[in-house]
């Protein structure tokens, strides 16, 4: 492929910086763990595997593990057949680093970091979230871009190697992804130009697109059907909200593939400022909680209250308590700051 005439990502001195510490560590190096958060969304399966191929062509070995491996949605990236999905996936060898990847906390890599011995390990978090606990050893994180991925390609572009068509492909996947289809208020003039870059490195638009959006299943269709039949309003229908409950996948089963993608169908109901999905996992007593606001509604402040964090307009957290006191709660508070902050 030609060189890009694409002009670069204005980066921040900081960021500048960080580019360089991180090639001068990562050459200094030969064996690392590359991880993101559980149930790796397309962001940070993406950078995840990017930043695998880019160890490769550096000539330096590494591993891809994340709690629960690569989702269905993502199996057509180059190198997700390969990434591992639990503790027993990380072998006896001893890694020289641990990256992780678009994770705001090292408790959100769960089972993976529970089964590490931190206080042995060099970890570089990498993360655009501006809610990061920075709790890497070394730490980049810059909220001006709007996918993680795209950071890991500044370290592609700084690092000499020749960028392919899979470093490409899975970092234009988590651009797409992570702005939802260019749709999203973190979609900027920049955002544009590094999908410009990457089609010049043989990305397929339409193929990614129909990877991501038009595979659903029929099984995927049954279950969407049962989860908008549920969708509940506050009185001014300003806030929406869904639960997905144990007793529901008694019912119809486990949710297949991602179930973010239930909050965005809430989110897209004319009227709701903002859309919530509440969904009890397989520890009792514990419930993931996301939030999708509108733009001047902050749900990093929701999330915060539950020591969560994310984006402004994309928060989660982790509620301690049953499915249904957690409705309770979300709900009302929820209801609350929408009634003091929206105008």
């Amino acid at each position: 492929m030609a060189k890009s005439s694409v002009p670069p990502h204005k980066l921040s001195p900081a960021s500048k910086a960080m580019v360089k510490k991180v090639l001068a560590f990562i050459r200094k190096h030969d064996n690392f763990l590359v991880s993101g958060h559980v149930r790796s969304d397309g962001d940070a399966l993406g950078s995840q595997l990017a930043f695998h191929h880019l160890l490769k062509k550096l000539g330096k070995k590494s591993q891809v593990v994340c709690d629960q491996g690569a989702l269905p949605d993502y199996r057509f990236l180059p190198g997700s057949d390969r990434v591992g999905s639990g503790p027993e996936d990380l072998g006896t060898k001893k890694y020289s680093a641990v990256f992780t990847f678009d994770s705001g906390s090292w408790e959100r890599l769960e089972r993976i970091s529970a089964a590490l011995p931190r206080e042995e390990l060099t970890v570089v978090n990498v993360d655009h979230h501006a809610s990061n606990e920075r709790f890497g050893d070394i730490n980049w994180v810059d909220p001006t871009f709007s996918a993680c991925g795209e950071m890991v390609w500044e370290l592609v572009k700084a690092s000499g190697v020749k960028p392919d068509q899979n470093i490409a492909t899975c970092v234009y996947t988590t651009i797409v992804t992570d702005t939802g289809r260019f749709s999203f208020s973190n979609t900027t003039t920049e955002t544009h130009l590094n999908a410009a870059e990457l089609l010049s490195y043989g990305v397929k638009p339409g193929a990614i697109h129909n990877a991501l959006y038009r595979q659903r299943t029929k099984e995927q269709l049954a279950y969407l059907a049962e989860v908008l039949g549920r969708i509940r309003y506050s009185d001014d229908g300003k806030v929406g909200w869904v639960v997905i409950s144990r007793e529901l996948e008694k019912k119809v089963g486990t949710p297949p593939g991602d179930t973010q993608e239930y909050i965005d169908h809430v989110k897209s109901i004319k009227g709701v400022r903002v859309a919530v999905l509440l969904k009890e996992t397989d520890e009792p007593g514990k419930v993931k909680v996301s939030w999708r606001t509108d733009a001047g509604i902050d749900g990093i402040a929701l999330a915060s209250k539950y020591k969560g964090g994310g984006h402004p307009r994309a928060s989660g957290a982790t509620f301690r308590g049953t499915i249904e006191e957690a409705e309770r709660v979300i709900v009302d508070e929820t209801i609350r700051f929408v009634q003091e902050h929206a105008s």
